[in-house]
C-alpha cells in the first residue's frame, strides 16, 4: 500500500504539471511543461532532444492516463492522478512510467552529451522547471556526493526516480523535484 509520504509527493507533482492551474492535468499540461523546459534552456523546439523530451512526457502521460482509466486526450484531477501513481507504485511500475520523461529531461540538460552536468547546467534546468536557484543549488550539493562539481546523469535520474518510489525523507529527489525535505 502506498504511504502518505508518497501520496503527498504525487500531489506535489500534480500541482507542478497543472500548468494552467485549472485543477486538472492532461497531455497538454505535460507537453506544455516540457516546452517550458526546452524554452528555458534555449533549446530549439525542433531539435532531436526537444522532440525526445516531448515524446518522453507523452509516453509517461499515456501510461498514467491508462492506469487512471481515461483516454489519452482526457484529463485527470488531483485525486485520480495521485491514485493512478499510487496504483502504479503498488504494482511496482511507477519508475517505469516516469522513466521516459525523466531520461529525456536529463539528456536535454546534458548539453555536450558526456553523461555529466555541472552546477550551472543543473541550476539552469531546475530554474526552467520552476525551482528556485537556492533550492537547485542545495539539490545539486546533495547529488554531488564526491563533491567534484559534476553530477552524473545516471545519479540525477536515479534520484528523481527515487522521489516516486522511496518513502525516506532524506531522498535527494525530494529536493530535485522542488519539495522541502522533512
Amino acid at each position: 500500500m502506498t504511504s502518505e509520504v508518497l501520496r503527498e509527493r504525487y500531489a506535489h507533482r500534480f500541482r507542478a504539471h497543472d500548468t494552467d492551474g485549472d485543477g486538472w492535468v492532461s497531455q497538454d499540461d505535460f507537453v506544455r511543461r516540457a516546452r517550458q523546459l526546452v524554452d528555458g534552456l534555449g533549446e530549439p523546439a525542433d531539435s532531436a532532444r526537444a522532440k525526445a523530451l516531448v515524446d518522453g512526457v507523452r509516453e509517461s502521460w499515456r501510461s498514467i492516463a491508462d492506469i487512471a482509466g481515461v483516454p489519452v486526450d482526457g484529463r485527470i484531477d488531483e485525486e485520480r492522478f495521485v491514485a493512478a501513481l499510487a496504483g502504479a507504485y503498488d504494482s511496482g511500475i511507477v519508475a517505469d512510467i516516469m522513466r521516459p520523461s525523466v531520461a529525456a529531461h536529463v539528456a536535454l540538460v546534458d548539453r555536450d552529451g558526456n553523461g555529466r552536468v555541472d552546477e550551472g547546467e543543473f541550476v539552469a534546468a531546475q530554474q526552467a522547471a520552476g525551482i528556485g536557484a537556492d533550492d537547485a543549488r542545495t539539490a545539486f550539493s546533495l547529488l554531488d556526493r564526491d563533491k567534484d562539481g559534476m553530477l552524473a546523469i545516471s545519479e540525477w535520474q536515479s534520484a528523481v526516480l527515487e522521489f516516486y518510489t522511496s518513502t525516506g525523507s532524506d531522498v535527494p529527489g525530494v529536493r530535485v523535484l522542488g519539495m522541502k525535505a522533512g
